[in-house]
This record gives structure tokens, C-alpha cells and sequence, in this order.
């Protein structure tokens, strides 16, 4: 699929230079739920068939990476960490639960759920690393270190936007 925002050229002469499409941030090809989902396919798609030979999609070694980064975790605090609602959590570590990498536990509060990385899972972690370190580098030798560091400003940016975004703050008026 083209990138809508990408410059284009006029007419059918490629030696003409270039012309930047004018775009209205508020048109529908500079939809930020279209660049973003975009994005995030192809961010996927670039980590996925490194990390599949160690038996994990990106999803996967994220959540086992922030478990190893930040020790164990509620559901509700890990949901909060990788920004996914908490009712996602138990589907995305079922696999890895039963594969033994990650332990849940029961918390202080019977419903409350702990979350950890077992010893098993450190190893997986450990073992898929270099190739996660691969392509993490090679992303960021196209995109430019402090690039990136700017970018992700700019993500948490976009980030925080949506969290306030009125549609966030009222209820679906659907269910009964």
C-alpha cells in the first residue's frame, strides 16, 4: 500500500522533481489511526520472524522482556506498562504460562493475579535477545539514534492525546 504522505510525482515524467502532496492534517490520508496501525504492522512484522526460531512473536518477548526488566507485576500493572487493557493480559501470557516461562501467582488480594518470569523463562528471554538486539539495531541505523529518542517523546505524545481523548472518558452506551 503507498504511503499517502510520501512525495509523488507529476505527471508521468519521472524527471520532473518531485511535488509534496499538500495534505490536511485533519483529511482522511493523515488519519493517525491509519499511520499508527501502519506503523505498528510493520514494526511487528520486522521482530516477529526474528524471534519465531526461539518459539515468541514481538508481542511475547515484550511482555517476557518487561517481566526480566522490571520483576513480577500485577495483570493491572503490566497492562498499564505495555498499554493494553487489563482484560488482554490473561490471552496474551496464556501460551507462555503453559509453556512455563511465566508463573501467575496469587497476589495478596484473592482476585489479584502476580505475574513473573520463571527461571525457564529468563532463559528463553536470554537466548532470544541477540536477535530481538538485531533487529532493534538495524531499525535504529535506518531511523537514527536521536531520532528515536525523539520519536518516542513524540509517541508518548500521540499517547497521552488518545488517553484524553473524550471518546476514552464515557462510557459505551450499548450494554445493559
Amino acid at each position: 500500500m503507498p504511503d499517502q504522505l510520501a512525495e509523488r510525482t507529476v505527471g508521468t515524467d519521472t524527471t520532473l522533481a518531485p511535488a509534496r502532496m499538500q495534505v490536511s492534517p485533519s483529511s482522511p490520508d493523515a488519519c493517525i489511526l491509519r499511520h499508527i496501525s501502519r506503523v505498528s504492522r510493520a514494526v511487528v512484522a520486522a521482530y516477529d520472524p526474528a524471534l519465531a526460531p526461539f518459539g515468541l512473536t514481538g508481542h511475547q518477548f515484550n511482555l517476557m522482556m518487561t517481566l526480566g526488566n522490571t520483576g513480577p507485576m500485577t495483570v493491572g500493572a503490566l497492562a498499564d506498562t505495555l498499554g493494553m487493557d487489563a482484560s488482554g493480559i490473561p490471552r496474551a501470557i496464556r501460551p507462555l504460562a503453559d509453556d512455563g516461562f511465566i508463573a501467575v501467582e496469587r497476589g495478596a488480594d484473592r482476585r489479584q493475579r502476580v505475574l513473573s518470569l520463571t527461571a525457564s523463562g529468563r532463559k528463553r528471554l536470554d537466548i532470544a535477545t541477540p536477535a530481538w538486539t538485531k533487529v532493534q539495531t538495524e531499525l535504529l541505523d535506518t531511523i537514527g539514534g536521536s531520532r528515536w529518542v525523539s520519536l518516542i517523546a513524540e509517541l508518548r505524545n500521540v499517547r497521552r492525546a488518545a488517553a484524553a481523548c473524550s471518546t476514552r472518558r464515557s462510557a459505551p452506551s450499548g450494554r445493559k
